[in-house]
């Protein structure tokens, strides 16, 4: 950019009522003097080296932001030299402004990066799975979320170029844009989408995105009432029920399904909820401490027992939680179990506090031995409970769940046993085989990705197509040993001998692994 000089701006006015007239050059050069500045003061001496013009200090942080033209890249620069907590409330309100549009252009600009990385072809599905894949990797997120993100920009390049446009302008955020993508995804007719996206634009640009999810929906009941049919259909026919796991030892259970179904089975459950809350003494139950008598505890005691429950002759269900036919994993070690630790167990995968897991443990009908190694954590043996079955995949597959990194799954309903160098060439033995879950085996299977180096303890190299290279390390089955790493002196930087996880130590000394085969488990 050419050297912008010292003098002021152009300006139009009078007297105290000053009113900036810039061109963007001069606002960008300014930009590009305070980022200067502040490198020259982090790098090196801030009086060596620095342009003379880069040392007018007449405009206040509030002038500069508020002479500032359409949003661009220099903003990250301005707001990135202002303190925000120096500035007038109104001048706080502008930064935030500000800030805003420049993470709304931001996210234009990812748009373009998904788009030119995945394309706009979705038919490939094997193809658009690897994609998402790679996405899912390079940005550090689930591969739900990089799935949408890469549909919401496919979407915004051509189905939607003024939203995309207004986005890289600040005047609308992603999240109208992940709004707009998710409720139009069903509308396939050109002419109905260029007449919504006319609509839209202007009310996206001036309310929130939960305000503007319901004039999308309208929108799409006025514009496509056609079709309007044909979509309650499809979707009456995807209702379904979802089960997933909760923090401290809790589970969620939910069900789409049409709603007057929905409103009837909640109005059931709510009258029971509150004969149950009654019984338990209401109120006065929950004044004097009784959790168990909150409503919404109520409610859930009186759906569990409506599914589970045995129905009487009177029309009264008896429930006793103890009786639930239901196998669940529950993982500690032995210090905890007996109470000379309080280290979290694990229930089904998902961390539990050490009381709650002594309390499922005292109930637990039958047990499984799972060895690990007392400083890595690493999985050494995969004990059995009832009987073996299948017991090498037994212990890859609780050995690593799913090794693709960042993929969550461990159901072993949604597991397969892969061996990094395919049979036959490649033995089966845990050295070579690895878990891997049934979405990411095809791709695997496909040359989409390899895994190399892989090594008994469930470490391996994990590579992609788009030429990723991922270390994966051995997975910590109960405790991370880095969260037990030793604390060093501030004076010698010597490492304080650990206390590490795992069982106690004998009375005669250290805890000894048994010797095993490397490339085999102990069983």
């Amino acid at each position: 950019m050419p050297g912008t000089p010292t003098s002021a701006p152009p300006a139009r006015g009078a007297g105290d009522a000053w009113e900036w007239d810039l061109d963007q050059e001069w606002l960008d050069a300014a930009s590009l003097r305070t980022l200067a500045a502040e490198d020259a003061a982090r790098y090196g001496d801030p009086d060596d080296g620095v342009p003379a013009f880069f040392d007018d200090d007449r405009f206040a942080d509030e002038e500069l932001l508020a002479m500032r033209g359409p949003v661009s890249g220099w903003d990250l620069a301005l707001l990135s030299s202002i303190d925000p907590a120096t500035l007038s409330p109104e001048g706080r309100v502008e930064f935030l402004r500000r800030a805003q549009q420049v993470e709304a252009l931001a996210a234009s600009r990812t748009a373009a990066g998904l788009v030119a990385a995945a394309g706009v072809d979705a038919s490939d599905s094997m193809a658009d799975r690897h994609a998402t894949m790679e996405v899912a990797l390079v940005r550090r997120v689930g591969e739900g979320a990089a799935a949408s993100a890469i549909a919401t920009a496919r979407a915004l390049h051509v189905e939607f170029p003024s939203f995309r446009a207004a986005l890289a302008a600040g005047e609308v955020s992603e999240w109208h844009c992940r709004v707009l993508v998710s409720e139009t995804a069903h509308v396939t007719d050109p002419d109905t989408i260029t007449a919504l996206q006319d609509r839209l634009l202007p009310k996206a640009k001036r309310k929130t995105p939960t305000e503007f999810r319901r004039d999308v929906r309208t929108a799409v009941a006025d514009l496509d009432a056609q079709r309007e049919a044909q979509r309650v259909a499809r979707a009456r026919a995807g209702r379904y029920v979802s089960c997933r796991q909760l923090p401290d030892g809790l589970g969620y259970l939910g069900i789409v399904s049409d709603w007057p179904t929905i409103s009837a089975m909640h109005q059931v459950i709510d009258a029971r909820g509150r004969a149950l809350q009654t019984a338990r003494g209401g109120a006065k139950a929950v004044k004097d401490g009784d959790d168990d008598a909150l409503a919404d505890a109520c409610r859930a005691d009186a759906f569990a027992a409506t599914v589970l429950g045995t129905p009487q002759q009177d029309g009264s269900v008896v429930f006793d939680p103890a009786d639930i036919p239901v196998s669940l994993t529950l993982v500690m070690d032995l210090p905890t179990l007996r109470g000379e630790a309080d280290r979290h167990a694990l229930l089904d995968g998902e961390p539990i506090p050490a009381r709650i897991a002594r309390d499922y443990a005292g109930v637990a009908a039958t047990w499984r031995r799972a060895v690990t190694d007392p400083v890595t954590g690493h999985l050494l043996d995969y004990g059995r409970d009832q009987y073996l079955p299948d017991k090498l995949r037994d212990y890859v597959l609780a050995r690593d769940h799913c090794r693709q990194p960042g993929c969550t799954a461990r159901s072993p309903k949604r597991l397969q046993m892969d061996h990094a160098l395919p049979f036959p060439e490649g033995e089966t033995s845990a050295g070579n085989c690895g878990g891997c879950c049934n979405r990411h085996h095809p791709l695997k299977t496909a040359g989409y990705l390899d895994i190399e180096n892989s090594k008994a303890d469930g470490s391996a190299t994990f590579l992609t197509r788009w030429g990723q290279r991922i270390s994966i390390p051995p997975r910590p089955f109960l405790h991370d040993a880095a969260d037990w790493a030793p604390p060093r002196t501030p004076a010698t930087s010597e490492p304080v001998e650990p206390r590490p996880p795992g069982p106690p130590t004998a009375p005669g000394g250290d805890v000894h692994p048994p010797s095993r085969d490397p490339d085999s488990p102990p069983f």
